[in-house]
């Protein structure tokens, strides 16, 4: 127990935290803005890992971390468009559309690795150099979690997260996403484009998801690897529907499987209690399973209870 409550009383501990939510905290709102839209956009595992790509390449070709971002966004949009390319404009089922491009992203990244380098794994980029606050990172405890070392694409993932409930509570742009995303034939029929509102929800998806991606290879490493995305994308749709599409509720089940995940990396220092690593490894995972299981269940038995509510206005009209 001394393990376990000298790593809750770590701040280390939680700035880790802090660092392995961010890139699921993208890929979640990436997926927030394409369900709005009513796209399942399962690609964005696949936008990030090209994404995590084209950061690494551009930065060391350019000997900035900043351009490396750049261009990861830019891999993130081409990503974005390809999809709504598939998926709007050729009406390709969205599913299938999304397993293609991760498949493709998966291939194509270990062959630009393997043709650039010669081998089939790793790419070395430049790594994004952490912000020290001043004045706050003197703060006891919390200085020393949010204000110190922190990489800047973090602050940029929490101003997503309430750029994007702004755009759909107060923006145009966003009251047509929804509508499109909720009744496209009734939106059409006001005059709302909807393949093109489609198109760029799936740009904003995707450019979020390159964020992600360049902070996987510039933030939290200083490489690429070709399994460094390890599932993100798909644990950060499953924080979207957990969330239930709103962005901070998404945001914070996002944090809360980045808790999780910290946890299984620091639970692997322990002396006093020995748990296999390999068991330790698959908690993230375990944890997005139990999640959807229980956000499942809860549907399930609002979806029974309004039936059944429905059911019995029914019969007492009928009495009547």
């Amino acid at each position: 127990m001394s393990d376990l409550w000298n790593l809750l009383s770590a701040p280390e501990f939680y700035a880790m935290v802090l660092q392995l939510a961010t890139p699921l905290v993208f890929a979640a709102l990436a997926a927030v803005v394409s369900n709005k839209a009513g796209v399942l956009n399962i690609g964005i595992e696949g936008t990030m890992v090209l994404a995590a790509l084209a950061a690494a390449l551009f930065s060391t070709w350019s000997g900035s971390a900043f351009v490396g971002v750049v261009c990861g966004v830019g891999a993130g949009l081409l990503m974005g468009g390809f999809f709504a390319l598939c998926a709007v404009r050729f009406r390709t089922n969205h599913i299938l559309v999304g397993i293609a491009i991760n498949l493709l992203s998966a291939g194509l990244a270990v062959f630009i690795v393997y043709a650039i380098t010669g081998n089939k794994s790793d790419y070395p980029g430049i790594a994004m150099t952490p912000w020290d606050v001043p004045l706050f990172k003197e703060i006891p405890f919390v200085g020393d979690v949010l204000f110190r070392q922190v990489n800047p694409l973090v602050f940029v993932a929490v101003l997503c997260v309430f750029m994007i409930r702004f755009l759909f509570r107060r923006t145009v742009l966003g009251v047509r996403i929804l509508a499109v995303g909720k009744n496209p034939v009734a939106a059409a029929s006001v005059g709302i484009h909807t393949r093109r509102i489609k198109t760029v929800a799936l740009l904003i998806a995707g450019g979020l998801a390159g964020l992600g991606g360049a902070y996987l290879s510039l933030g939290y490493m200083s490489n690429f690897n070709t399994g460094m995305v390890a599932g993100r994308g798909f644990i950060g749709i499953a924080a979207e529907a957990i969330g239930g599409g709103h962005p901070v509720a998404t945001a914070l089940f996002a944090l809360v499987f980045g808790a999780v995940n910290a946890f299984s990396l620091a639970a692997q220092t322990f002396t006093s209690i020995t748990v296999p690593y390999e068991l330790l490894n698959t908690l993230p995972y375990l944890t997005t399973a139990a999640g959807l299981v229980v956000y499942s269940l809860i549907r399930y038995r609002q979806s029974t209870h309004h039936s059944s509510k429905r059911r019995i206005s029914h019969e007492k009209s009928v009495g009547d």
